[in-house]
């Protein structure tokens, strides 16, 4: 804008392009502020339901939304997922309980360390989760689907 002004009438004109490039740049800078903030909103709630899981006195997978089904991880006695042998890479239930365990762990983590200073954090800790959570519906999908016959006879 303060480019458009200081052209004068040539800065209005069509032929400067500057109203173009006007129109192009604004929402640009708008995807990535709400991309910022989607961001923030996940972690705040993937935090909440840690917090919340953690300060139970009775914690319960019960409690947790779909979203954040993957914290259930968190209260089983057994450690994190293995190594998967090569067979089970077949399976899709193999990448999802390895994208549960990565965002499970990775909110642990977070949440033990979020008064350090990190800038990516956020988008490192939504990717997470939203990819175990997209993971699990196209799982459930999958599954869906083998019920299913060929031709959609059940």
């Amino acid at each position: 804008e303060v480019a458009r002004r200081a052209m004068g009438g040539h800065g209005f004109s069509a032929f400067s392009g500057l109203g173009r490039l006007y129109a192009d740049f604004l929402p640009s800078a708008t995807y990535e502020g709400d991309n910022f903030v989607l961001d923030q909103q996940v972690v705040r709630a993937a935090l909440k339901s840690y917090t919340n899981l953690t300060t139970s006195a009775n914690p319960s997978a019960v409690s947790l939304s779909p979203s954040t089904a993957y914290l259930r991880l968190l209260l089983s006695k057994q450690p994190a997922a293995s190594s998967p042998s090569l067979e089970s890479w077949n399976d899709a239930q193999t990448s999802i309980a390895l994208l549960e365990w990565r965002a499970a762990l990775v909110v642990r983590e977070h949440a033990k360390t979020k008064n350090q200073a990190d800038a990516s954090v956020n988008q490192r800790v939504a990717k997470a989760v939203t990819e175990a959570f997209v993971a699990a519906q196209v799982g459930k999908i999958i599954d869906g689907l083998s019920t299913v016959g060929p031709a959609g006879v059940a």
